[in-house]
């Protein structure tokens, strides 16, 4: 086809040479069948009136050539008529992948279209090849070096053709060895454990170690200079990486060849450039101290923290540039960190997007920045933190445009992803501690878009039936006090809770409001009148005691004092941050029939561990007791430890004391402690997750102000009992899915065991 394409443009040439030049007095086009006339005529550079010789001859074929139309371009003459005949190529109708797993069928897409072979361009047969090529050299770069890949081009109507992509992607090629070359400080088996990447071991059968990518590979080599600086090798470098595949193109080796370098101490520390705060205040944020083994880590926290401290001021863009000095002789580094604060800025105007049921006034007030304020990236943080913990949102994320035009002002950009906080539920779920389940509920944790809570929860399992209405009015007052409304009924059976033999009746109406103290703190304080009605058909020993005193029927008047403090990244799953509660209950004197009070503390801490695993530590105390004319804390109030939502391994409220009948009675001292790590197996769009976690679990109950019990457990750790095991979690739309197996590693005679438990359906 080039040669023809030559031959014609050598013959032009020839006879516009040959000939006389002439006037164009008309231009006719030829060979068009999906091109429209105009589009030729507009990359044609010839018009009308013009002369045509033979050099504008070439710059006109060369012209209609570079457009990628056409596969053959002819210039004739009629007269004082130039005829452009045209031999089009054919458009690109579809474009299809098949086989194709590894990479995604539109970045495939795209990566043609980007070269000129998309969907409505014109198809060029000798780009196609080359893009074959460029396509086999992405499956290298992930490990695939048998891919094959084979198009196939069908003719269409109208000029038109489709192109079919057949990928055999093959088995990616896996990492065989991993040879240093050039350590000395350490040996070969420490820094192969520094790679994600390299041979797994036998047993690791749903291990990708052994996965080669020439971007994983990137990522190793960085880990390994990250690795050498952080221990003092300021000098080190990576001369060269060989890769290598065997014939059979299924194992890779690798050879990192490397310059170790000295090893260096941190010489002089200085500040330079405009510091705004007194040097001594930014001294203290650096994280390495003169005469220490260089580290580069800690260099860059020591960057980010004076970054960060010149953020709360307004100076947002700060750049602290650590400039580093190398005294080999020495082998010291004397490193100065030069501060350049950049242009002080504040916030024109906050901007909230992406809240489609949420009032603005609901974000606004969690917002610790304000409009025409410096700009502050610690308030930025704490506002993306509170909008989080308010659980509405999927995903909150803050970003500071500069204002065009201005170096001094920026605006701030909140863009929040609501998700579903209403929810209807209806179920029946089985559980091993509760037996069969029936669940009614309907939930609005953001009621017409104001941040109201309401909640009314119908339950019934083998041991209790639970009524529950509750309302919670955020921003009661301008102060940002919420108000909370709640009543609720339980009728319990005791002995199907495999507890004591008695029923209670429990009515509560509570009024209570949350008091705001700071970012993360939070007051709490309830009224709740409480309505006790016992059924006892044997009682036991102490039973009789506590009827003989009390009755069957009291009423109780509590105020209920809380201090709540969080600071989680968020609501739903948190990665880091904590939360603690401090409460304390007490039955009012006077206008109660009995006299007690209730203390409890919670504390959960989350700690990312990396992006998909996190280190949950939890602990509960709690503790009861009578005062005034009281003898004891009401047994029915006692604290109870054991099953699935305490200590797992053993069953439900079985721990602690016991009673002559050898039930479990609980006591008036709780303790409880849970080290976790959790991470996701799948998450979907509506934030439903199923997470996998591995747990160890310690607690006890303990009574020592009755002593009519068949059986005490003393007030030491040696009484607290420990498991350790595997869990499963399923946060479904109606309700979770639990599952845990347990192995109680201390267990005594006389405990009840349970290794494996489970609930299905919302918990109550």
């Amino acid at each position: 086809m080039m040669r023809l394409r030559l031959a014609a443009f050598l013959l032009l040439l020839a006879g516009f040479s040959s000939a006389q030049a002439f006037t164009i007095e008309d231009i006719r086009i030829r060979g068009l069948d999906r091109i429209a006339e105009g589009t030729v005529l507009n990359y044609l550079p010839l018009e009308t009136g013009d002369e045509l010789t033979a050099a504008r001859t070439s710059d006109a074929v060369e012209a209609l050539f570079d457009t990628g139309f056409f596969d053959d371009v002819s210039l004739l003459r009629d007269g004082d008529t130039l005829i452009v005949e045209v031999d089009e190529r054919p458009a690109i109708a579809r474009i299809e992948f098949i086989g194709n797993s590894q990479i995604d069928s539109e970045r495939l897409r795209e990566g043609l279209s980007g070269a000129g072979l998309g969907e409505g361009q014109s198809f060029d047969r000798p780009l196609l090849a080359r893009i074959e090529r460029e396509l086999e050299q992405q499956y290298f770069a992930l490990g695939y070096y048998d891919v094959d890949i084979e198009s196939t081009v069908s003719p269409l109507p109208r000029n038109r053709v489709s192109l079919r992509v057949d990928v055999e992607e093959g088995e990616p090629a896996t990492v065989q060895g991993i040879r240093f070359i050039g350590n000395r400080a350490f040996d070969v088996d420490r820094l192969r454990d520094v790679f994600e990447m390299g041979p797994k071991a036998w047993w690791a059968v749903l291990s990708q170690r052994d996965k080669y990518s020439r971007e994983r590979l990137s990522g190793d080599l960085q880990r390994l200079r990250a690795f050498y600086r952080d221990r003092g090798y300021a000098d080190f470098s990576i001369e060269s990486t060989q890769v290598t595949i065997s014939t059979d193109r299924e194992r890779i080796n690798i050879t990192v060849n490397l310059d170790e370098g000295q090893q260096y101490t941190v010489g002089d520390i200085e500040l330079a450039g405009d510091l705004i705060y007194p040097r001594d205040t930014l001294r203290e944020l650096i994280a390495i101290d003169s005469g220490a083994i260089y580290n580069q880590r800690n260099i860059t926290r020591s960057v980010e923290a004076i970054q960060e401290k010149l953020g709360e001021r307004g100076y947002a863009f700060a750049r602290v540039n650590p400039i580093p000095e190398l005294r080999q002789a020495d082998r010291a580094v004397d490193l100065t960190l030069f501060v350049d604060p950049a242009e002080r800025v504040y916030v024109r105007r906050i901007r909230i997007s992406g809240n489609e049921s949420t009032r603005d006034d609901v974000i606004r007030g969690e917002l610790t920045q304000y409009e025409g304020t410096w700009l502050s990236t610690s308030d930025l943080r704490a506002s993306e933190s509170r909008l989080g913990r308010l659980g509405f949102f999927s995903d909150v994320t803050i970003n500071t445009p500069r204002v065009p035009g201005t170096t001094d002002q920026v605006d701030v950009e909140v863009n929040a992803t609501e998700r579903l906080s209403g929810s209807l539920r209806a179920g029946v779920g089985f559980g091993s501690d509760q037996g069969l389940l029936l669940n009614l509920g309907v939930q609005q944790d953001n009621l017409f878009g104001t941040g109201d809570r309401v909640e009314f929860v119908a339950n019934s399992d083998d041991a209790d039936t639970v009524y529950r209405l509750s309302y919670l009015e955020r921003n009661h007052t301008m102060s940002g006090i919420d108000r909370r409304y709640a009543l609720s009924f339980r009728d319990r059976d005791a002995d199907e809770a495999d507890l004591a033999d008695y029923g209670v009746k429990t009515t509560r109406a509570s009024y209570g409001y949350r008091i705001p103290v700071s970012g993360t703190d939070r007051l709490g304080a309830d009224l709740t009148f409480e309505d006790v009605a016992l059924e006892f058909s044997d009682p036991t020993a102490f039973q009789r005691d506590f009827q003989a005193r009390n009755g069957t029927s009291n009423r109780a008047i509590l105020t209920d004092l809380s201090w709540t403090r969080d600071s989680r990244n968020t609501a739903i799953f948190p990665t880091s941050g904590a939360r603690q509660r401090l409460g304390l209950a007490v039955a009012l004197p006077q206008v109660s029939d009995v006299e007690y009070y209730r203390f409890s503390y919670e504390q959960s801490r989350y700690l990312a561990l990396n992006e998909q695993f996190t280190l949950v530590l939890d602990g509960t105390l709690s503790y009861g007791n009578a005062y005034g004319a009281g003898e004891r804390l009401p047994f029915y109030e006692n604290f109870f430890a054991g099953g699935i939502r305490t200590v797992r391994g053993y069953e439900a409220n079985s721990l602690g004391p016991r009673d002559e009948n050898n039930d479990p009675t609980g006591g008036n001292l709780r303790a409880l402690g849970r080290a976790e790590i959790r991470f996701p197996l799948a998450r979907d769009e509506d934030g439903n997750n199923l997470r996998f976690a591995t747990f160890v679990d310690a607690g006890q109950v303990w009574d020592r102000e009755r002593e009519n019990l068949d059986y005490k457990s003393d007030i030491s750790f040696s009484g607290v009992r420990y498991s350790a095991g595997l869990g499963l979690v399923y946060y479904s739309p109606i309700g979770p899915f639990t599952v845990s197996v347990a192995e109680p590693l201390n267990a005594k005679s006389r405990d009840d065991t349970q290794r494996f438990q489970f609930t299905i359906g919302a918990s109550f």
